[in-house]
Formats: structure tokens, sequence, C-alpha cells
């Protein structure tokens, strides 16, 4: 059943093949007879066409060409070669065509023509000839096939057998041309190099999408489940030891999940490009200053300076407010103990972020704990230098000594300048 299957499939395909050919050979033979008119009109005489015979191939390529431009032919001869030629390759109909797509079109109907025209013609005249000229072989006398007849009954034999390898093979001439032209589609109607690259454009910036979700992601609802980590460990530790405390922490959870479902809302209507339930944009990071009083209320020993002007571009800000954000939760889950030094300044037209940490066990294990913090953090550090990228900035992290450093160094951008 599969084998019989399988051959009704070829036999389908391959009369679609010749349907699609014999539709070039009509469309071919009313070019034809449209041009020999019009050439007959301007150059002959008493219905005779005396112009050279190039000249009416000529206007008749040319014609067929120029049909490639108009518009909606290549959407037909695309849909034609998948469906018709069942041609496999990637082919396109550009919104906007450019001078290599008509040209290929051009090319692709010329083709499509002058096959057409070339396969109706060897079956309405070689198959013809063929069978009329086996049968003068049979009877023996001249039927008015124009091909002479063998004087010998050998020779006559040969010449039946070659008249059936004739009409056989010109029957089925389009067998083979059907399935070139399919393999041939694809090279003329497909990309152009132009549109490669406009498709790789195209995916270079939902790439550059999904790496923004995803970073978004990280900065924002990835803070808050580590603060979530942290205030459940510190909960669990002094629950019975100080249950006032564990409160304050479980109310921090609370506080931290409510925001994180805030953030996923958000990132959950970017994706599906509409507005956050119940704001228009996604909710803003936390601003510095309550971002620092929140670490020290989680028992951080933070020491901060922050000299920010007050004309700071709203982008680069809330930009700079996730980049911290990251540092220190990364520094309250890897570092080890002792005060955390941030300085987020001004300096000659720059804006400098940078945290200063102790590493975890620095006595004995300190490379251990920076191969901790690269590791755990290293989604993290490249978001943080994907961010430091959007402004022309620059991004350095790793051990000094017994402190981690992470330094963070962006071109000012103002309010004015940003807009």
């Amino acid at each position: 059943m599969i084998g019989d299957d399988d051959r009704m499939d070829t036999l389908r395909r391959q009369g679609r093949r010749l349907a699609w050919l014999m539709a070039g050979a009509a469309i071919g033979l009313a070019v034809v007879l449209l041009v020999v008119v019009v050439v007959t009109i301007m150059t002959g005489r008493n219905g005779v066409v005396t112009g050279p015979l190039w000249l009416l191939v000529a206007v008749s390529l040319l014609l067929a060409a120029l049909l490639g431009l108009v518009p909606g032919v290549r959407e037909l001869e695309v849909t034609g070669a998948r469906s018709m030629l069942g041609a496999d390759g990637e082919m396109v109909v550009p919104h906007r065509p450019r001078p290599a797509h008509h040209l290929r079109t051009g090319l692709w109907v010329v083709l499509h023509l002058l096959l057409g025209l070339l396969v109706t013609a060897v079956l309405a005249t070689f198959v013809p000839t063929a069978g009329l000229y086996f049968v003068e072989l049979v009877r023996d006398r001249d039927l008015g096939s124009g091909v002479p007849l063998p004087g010998s009954a050998t020779g006559r034999a040969g010449a039946g057998v070659l008249a059936v390898l004739a009409g056989v093979a010109s029957l089925l001439a389009w067998w083979p041309i059907g399935a070139l032209l399919a393999r041939l589609a694809p090279h003329v109607l497909g990309p152009t190099t132009a549109d490669r690259l406009q498709i790789a454009q195209e995916r270079a910036e939902r790439e550059a999408e999904r790496t923004r979700i995803a970073r978004e992601l990280h900065d924002g609802i990835g803070h808050a489940l580590s603060v979530v980590s942290i205030q459940a460990a510190a909960a669990r530790a002094i629950q019975t030891r100080d249950p006032q405390a564990a409160a304050t922490a479980l109310a921090a959870i609370e506080d931290t999940a409510r925001g994180a479902t805030g953030e996923l809302d958000a990132v959950l209507a970017l994706l599906r490009e509409e507005e956050p339930a119940g704001e228009g944009r996604a909710r803003p990071p936390e601003g510095i200053d309550r971002l620092i009083a929140e670490h020290r209320h989680r028992g951080m020993d933070l020491r901060a300076r922050v000299e920010l002007p007050d004309d700071l571009a709203v982008l680069q800000r809330e930009h700079l407010e996730r980049c911290l954000a990251e540092l220190l939760t990364n520094a309250q889950r890897h570092g080890g103990e002792g005060a955390v030094h941030v300085e987020l300044v001004e300096v000659d037209q720059r804006v400098r972020l940078q945290v200063t940490s102790p590493l975890r066990d620095a006595g004995g294990t300190a490379t251990a704990g920076a191969s901790r913090r690269g590791s755990a953090g290293g989604r993290g550090l490249r978001g943080l230098r994907e961010r430091a990228d959007l402004f022309g900035g620059t991004v350095e992290a790793g051990p000094r000594g017994d402190v981690w450093t992470a330094r963070l160094d962006l071109p000012l951008l103002r309010g004015s300048e940003h807009r």
C-alpha cells in the first residue's frame, strides 16, 4: 500500500508539473501571436510577415520578460513553483521589489514560457510523427510523415525501434524538464543577498529583544527572588530567638513578592505587546535611596556615597538603579562579613558606579569565594555589560586582594541631551 501511495504521489506531482508547463505554453503562444500580429501590421505586406526571424524572437523574449514587471506575477510564479512544480527551497515575494527581483522574475517568466512552448512543440510534432512513421514501417508504405522508409526488412525493424524510442522520449520530455525547473526555482525566485541581509537583521533584532526581556527578568524578578531567599533564611534562623525580627523579615518577603508580581505582569505584557494591567508602562525600579535603605534594613553594613546631578537622564538613572540592585544582591548573597562600599558619582562628565564587598572567608578561601561569585553572577555580569554597552560604557569586575570590586563607567547623559 505504501508503494502504491508513493507511485500515486509521483504521478500527481508529474501531472501538476505538466500542467504548469502547459500553462506557460498557452501564455507563450499568446505572446508570440501578439508579436506576429504587431510585426505584420508594421512591416508586412498583404498579411505576410517580411521582418527577420530574429526580430520576432527578440521582441517575443522582451515582452515575456516585461511580464515579470506586472504586479502579482512573481507571487503567482512563486505559488506555482511551490504547489505545481513541488519546489522545496526558500522563495520570497518581497513587499518592495528591487531591480534584482524584477530581473529574476523576468528571467523566470521567460524560462516558464520558453520551456512550456518547447514541451508543447515536442508533444505536438515529434510524438505524432514518430507514431505515423511507425505505422508506415508496419504497412510498408508512405503515409506522409516525410521520413524515408528503409528498403530492407532489417532496416525497417531498426527504424521501428528508433521510432518507438523517439516517440516515448518525446512523450516524456516534460518529466526531466519539470524536475530541472523545480530545482532551479529556489535559485531564481529565492532571496537575494540584500534579502538575506534583511532577514539576518530582523533575526538579530528579535534576538536582541529576547535578550532585553531576559535581562529585565534577571534584574527585576531575579533580584526579588534573591531577596526573598535571603530573608526567608534569616527568618528561619531567628524565628524562635527573635520573633519580631522574623516578622519583619516575613513582611519584607511579602512586599518583595508583591513587587515581583508586578514586574512579571509588566514583562508578560511586553511579550504580548500590550500595556501592563493597571499601568501604562513597566514598573520602574526602586529609587536609589530606597534601595540602599532596604539593604541596610536587611542587615547589610552599607556605606554609600551618592552624588548624581539633578538633571540626569531618566533612562540612565533607571539603568543605574538596576545595576546597583544587581551588585548589592550579589554582595549580599556571595560576600563575606564586613562593610559594603558603594560609590555612585559624577566624574568629568561621566557616571561611575563602584561597589566593593569583602570576599567570603578571605583568610583561607578567597579564591573559592571569587569563583563562586563569578559563576553565580555570570548572567548578572553579562546583563551589566549589556546595559553599559547601551550607553557606550564599560564594566570591570573581579577580586582585588580580599575584596570583590565591580565598577561601571558610563558617559553622563543629562535630561535635555537624552531628549
